[in-house]
């Protein structure tokens, strides 16, 4: 037919023609009325409720982060009383790399309980310690040591949680 748009069309844009038009939805008649997927989409800054974003919500809660933190560090403190005496360096590394991890992948409604759970985490973690030493006893002498020495563990571990935090907040990831 010659009166047809895509007869007017030069080989090139007649072989992409279609495809700008498929992906459109059709257009609306008269009194129809929008979907509630359309009206959602019409809106600025609407999200979906059923459909999040890809690769930016997590699903990862608060709870299961810090229970993945005390797991992380008590093999970091089993492997440090092993080798050496009581909770160092690889104890060290195993909270502050369980925090980081647990507050980039955790929900950001959750970033508080990621924040406040390394001392928390840690002092858990040196009560299971004391308690599995054979040749240590659990009382408040032994607790007071561990989590002397431990101070400095604790407020590293909280700084890099506080840091990543404060890093996904203004980020909004």
């Amino acid at each position: 037919m010659p009166g047809r748009a895509g007869d007017r069309l030069r080989a090139a844009e007649r072989e992409y023609a279609s495809d700008r038009y498929e992906s459109a939805p059709p257009p609306r008649r008269g009194n129809e009325r929008p979907r509630p997927a359309e009206r959602a989409a019409e809106r600025p800054g609407a999200r979906s409720r059923t459909a999040a974003p890809a690769g930016r919500d997590s699903k990862l809660r608060g709870v299961l982060a810090v229970a993945g933190i005390f797991l992380l560090t008590l093999a970091g403190c089993g492997i440090d009383s092993f080798v050496g005496t009581g909770l160092g360096l690889i104890t060290l590394v195993a909270l502050a790399a369980g925090t980081a991890m647990a507050a980039l992948l955790v929900r950001r409604r959750d970033l508080l309980t990621v924040v406040v759970a390394p001392p928390l985490v840690f002092v858990l973690v040196a009560v299971v310690n004391a308690a599995l030493a054979p040749s240590a006893t659990l009382n408040a002498a032994t607790l007071a040591t561990l989590l002397v020495r431990g101070f400095p563990t604790m407020v590293a571990a909280t700084g890099v949680a506080l840091l990543l935090a404060l890093f996904r907040l203004v980020s909004r990831r």
